[in-house]
């Protein structure tokens, strides 16, 4: 296999992930789902935290507007900037505790 071959193997295998793991942001907007621009967000967090990507999945299939359980989490329309950045905060907070257990190896 040529180099030429193998860049085009990863760059092929890019946009497959990539595809993959906007799956969600994808069934959001195929569903008119209201909560669809929330999701779209925070799914480019869940390239760093799969447990993210399973939830957003879960949101984007099942969830309504009035579901209670979402609606406690997720908050007013003008509270999302919250919930984004705290999202955002614990992704990377677990991000950068793998990156220093891995160093300790």
């Amino acid at each position: 296999m040529s180099d030429g071959d193998k860049w085009l193997a990863a760059g092929i295998g890019l946009i497959v992930v990539l595809l993959f793991n906007f799956v969600p942001t994808i069934i959001a907007y195929g569903r008119r789902h209201p909560e669809r621009q929330a999701i779209a967000q925070l799914n480019i967090l869940s390239l760093l935290s799969f447990l993210l990507w399973a939830a957003l999945l879960a949101w984007a299939i099942g969830g309504a507007r009035n579901d209670s359980v979402i609606g406690r989490f997720v908050g007013k329309p003008g509270e999302r900037g919250r919930l984004i950045a705290l999202v955002a905060v614990l992704v990377g907070a677990g991000v950068a505790t793998t990156a220093y257990a891995l160093t300790q190896i």
